[in-house]
């Protein structure tokens, strides 16, 4: 999946709708122009980072 809006920050989450696999980032990419893509199953991971507990969305 590229990521268009912007690149993956750390705690970000994303997970493969078809096996339910999961990325956690740890550690974001710090490259001038980023172009991050998560694929799966041969299909893009859906991003699924919840905001914290008290934050509006």
């Amino acid at each position: 999946m590229p990521i268009k809006e912007e690149p993956p920050k750390t705690g970000d989450m994303y997970r493969c709708q078809t096996c339910d696999l999961e990325i956690h980032i740890t550690q974001p990419c710090n490259c001038e122009t980023p172009t991050v893509e998560f694929t799966c199953c041969n299909q893009p991971l859906k991003k699924v980072t919840a905001l914290p507990a008290g934050m509006p969305s």
